[in-house]
């Protein structure tokens, strides 16, 4: 018995001794109670593995100052890993304040950043980036727990070359693949679904985003809000995509429960998400469904550019005239032309106008305003034309100071406007009653009679007989090639 008890023990020393040596030996081999998360090595990452806390910085953008879960979902990553760097970036200093305690240990590693103008701050201390130091950042929405498993997924996803950014839903969220067709032109943002896609623009649903922290130092405003809308905005632009990872990471406390907080909630999105399309001169917004948003000028603010001096500014810019202003320039096309034929005035499509008929069938892209002709000796008949002032419908008729034409404004601010320009016909010629436009030129009478109807902004409208050779005599040969060819250059050369 007592052989058999030394024996054991013999065996057990040798067992010590054995692992103490190959430690020894081996000190890359070490011996955790929870194997680390790490990215696993793969030809697209050379470098050894790294634990993700070395790896990333999680932030925190999205969340109402009111009501959210922010002090919980921090601690929910630092309980996973301890030493991973935690940025919440707010707008003002928050209040409530977040329940962090300076002097907590474990929570060494956050960092609340305000974005709120002080002036006695450095411009380093502003500018969250400053503080990301890691390769990744992990944006992660209010009210998250972390998943381990996930997190290490969605890291090695992100190494691979098929999209610099990952999506990981939380809870159980369904995440919509979104692709953003971006119109600078025409001021239009268009939204569209892929139900099944997995390679996207952007995404619809909560949801942390994992990127290369360098793609942020590329884009001109990160943390702007509406977040991530506003970033997604971005990553377009620069034509990178989004992947949408399997996993999921959990759901914590539920927010925003009361119909006050999600009204409060709503207002704030609906208000950063003006603010940033008045700054990205975004006038139109197509939802996926195909129903159109419109942040632009309406009938009780100011149009969307400044008086015209040569050429206008929007042009000057690259870009049309914005979609709301054309929006209201045919509603009041289609206002005076009703006035008119309604009075018994004949009326037909000037210049401009006509050319758009022409060439569109609408407005011209880059018009400033709408151009109708009328007899001089029907402008008596039209009551509006000869008293003027605003309309039961709100668009104000008025004669020009300077000049024998009269201008009829979208309303009494917005001061959109279609131009009626009398001509008076003499010896078989049709003779403008002023000089005003460098354009309007005299014409023979015979252009008028018989009048014809064009499709023009959605309905018929009166028109010379024969469209091509009447705008061939006011804005030379070729005018409707010439215009297809060098468009705004015809007339703001």
């Amino acid at each position: 018995m007592l052989l058999r008890v030394q024996r054991c023990r013999l065996l057990l020393i040798t067992i010590i001794v054995v692992t103490s040596v190959f430690v020894y030996l081996c000190p890359q081999f070490k011996l955790y109670p929870i194997a680390p998360v790490t990215i696993a090595p793969s030809p697209l990452h050379p470098r050894t593995t790294r634990h993700i806390s070395k790896l990333l910085t999680v932030v925190f953008r999205q969340f109402e100052d009111f009501d959210n879960d922010v002090a919980d979902s921090v601690q929910s990553f630092v309980s996973a890993f301890p030493n991973v760097p935690v940025v919440v970036v707010c707008e003002n200093a928050p209040y409530p304040p977040f329940p962090f305690s300076a002097s907590n240990e474990t929570l060494r590693n956050v960092r609340v950043i305000s974005l709120e103008l002080r002036l006695n701050a450095s411009p380093k201390e502003l500018d969250p980036l400053t503080h990301i130091l890691t390769d990744y950042v992990l944006f992660v929405p209010d009210s998250t727990r972390v998943s381990r498993r996930v997190l290490q997924q969605a890291v090695t996803v992100a190494t691979a070359p098929l999209a610099p950014a990952v999506a990981i839903a939380v809870g159980n969220t369904h995440l919509t693949c979104q692709h953003i067709k971006w119109n600078y032109a025409d001021w239009t943002l268009q939204y569209a679904k892929d139900a099944s896609g997995k390679i996207c623009d952007a995404v619809h649903g909560q949801h942390a985003l994992l990127m290369k922290t360098s793609l942020l130092h590329t884009f001109p405003q990160p943390f702007a809000l509406p977040f991530p809308e506003s970033l997604y905005l971005q990553t377009a632009a620069h034509e990178l995509k989004v992947q949408i990872l399997e996993g999921k990471l959990g759901a914590g406390r539920g927010v925003l429960k009361s119909p006050s907080a999600k009204q409060k909630s709503t207002r704030h999105q609906r208000d950063s998400r003006v603010a940033l399309y008045k700054m990205l001169g975004v006038k139109a917004m197509i939802r996926e469904d195909g129903r159109v948003q419109w942040y632009g000028c309406k009938r009780e603010t100011q149009r969307c550019f400044p008086s015209v001096q040569g050429t206008p500014s929007y042009i000057l810019s690259g870009r049309n005239t914005p979609p709301c202003c054309r929006r209201n320039m045919r509603r009041g096309a289609a206002h005076v032309l009703r006035a008119l034929v309604a009075a018994g005035a004949r009326c037909w499509l000037e210049t401009t106008a006509l050319l758009g008929a022409v060439v569109r069938g609408d407005i011209l892209p880059w018009a400033e305003h709408v151009e109708i002709g009328i007899h001089a000796s029907d402008v008596s008949r039209v009551p509006w034309l000869t008293r003027g002032g605003a309309d039961p419908e709100g668009f104000v008729w008025e004669r020009a100071t300077k000049g024998h034409y009269y201008r009829v404004a979208y309303s009494a601010t917005n001061n959109v406007y279609v131009l009626v320009l009398p001509f008076a016909a003499k010896n078989g010629t049709m003779w403008p009653a002023d000089w005003v436009l460098a354009h309007q030129r005299e014409f023979p009478e015979r252009h008028l009679h018989p009048l014809a109807q064009i499709q023009f902004a959605g309905r018929q409208a009166p028109a010379p007989n024969d469209a091509r050779a009447f705008l061939d005599l006011k804005m030379g040969a070729g005018a409707v090639e010439r215009c297809n060819r060098i468009g705004p250059k015809l007339l703001y050369p």
